[in-house]
């Protein structure tokens, strides 16, 4: 789903900058390195070749892609570059809270496998925003014990 902007507060920037910067431009799941605001392509490449032993490197290789390309017959390379895009999730799925335990810094593909095993959650939370009641008169954002 895409992210409604509505529910995030006007200095959301400012505030994914800081998660990201304290993160250190490092995705807090999988340690995968992502480009830095502002850094090109080509200067990250560089950087993860000066930064990362390339016989070591397990993130290289990602970066790059070799593909078959049916009109030339032969294989090309295709840049991943959104796999190393650094994002901000909120755990609770609720956009409006911005305190720093429920804030992570994620590269764009661990962002999508969070929010995909979080799916219907957040179906559920779309739907009380928009007016439906919830069955069990509680609200979703709080986690209760079982």
């Amino acid at each position: 789903m895409p992210m409604n902007r509505k529910l995030y507060p006007d200095n959301w920037e400012e505030i994914a900058l800081q998660i990201k910067t304290a993160a250190n431009w490092t995705c807090q799941e999988c340690d995968r390195p992502c480009r830095k605001l502002g850094e090109s392509i080509e200067d990250f490449a560089v950087r993860l070749a000066d930064e990362y032993d390339p016989n070591e490197s397990y993130w290289m290789p990602q970066l790059y892609e070799d593909v078959w390309d049916e009109e030339t017959g032969g294989y090309g390379t295709v840049l991943r570059a959104q796999r190393f895009t650094l994002t901000v999730a909120h755990l609770n799925h609720c956009p409006e809270d911005c305190s720093l335990g429920n804030l992570k810094a994620l590269c764009a593909p661990c962002h999508c496998r969070y929010d995909l095993s979080q799916m219907g959650r957040k179906k559920r939370l779309k739907a009380e925003r928009a007016g439906q009641l919830n069955l069990f008169d509680r609200p979703l954002e709080v986690e209760y014990a079982s």
